[in-house]
């Protein structure tokens, strides 16, 4: 298993640091839909950490990738509480131009879920 950490600070260049990251623990993925649906996932997980992880509560955003043969594992924890669980049921209007994150990590994860202690969301994709 390859495991690999990284601390980003809550700003717009973490989404594309993170990426980074990720293509350096799946090389062999590279091209594939494996790794843009990771990369889809991950960077709006990360975005939502830097818009709304950090909002009175500063500090960074750890990103840990776990990745074995066949399974690629994303964990992002942000510094500040999540206010409420996140759920697909509160989908924004079809007009809105944000809130559709949860929904984008359901159509391409696996697996995805929320972590309360540390404030943190998760997704796991097959390769």
């Amino acid at each position: 298993m390859t495991q690999a950490n990284l601390v980003l600070a809550p700003d717009t260049r973490a989404p594309s640091k993170a990426r980074a990251l990720l293509a350096s623990v799946m090389p062999d993925q590279a091209g594939s839909e494996s790794l843009a649906r990771a990369e889809l996932a991950l960077s709006e997980i990360v975005t939502n950490a830097v818009r709304h992880g950090s909002l009175g509560v500063p500090g960074p955003i750890t990103l840990l990738i776990e990745r074995s043969d066949d399974l690629v594992t994303v964990s992002v924890t942000q510094p500040g509480p999540i206010s409420a669980r996140p759920s697909l049921v509160n989908m924004p209007d079809p007009w809105s131009t944000s809130g559709y994150g949860l929904g984008i990590i359901d159509g391409v994860a696996d697996r995805w879920g929320v972590r309360l202690d540390p404030p943190s969301v998760w997704f796991e994709l097959k390769l």
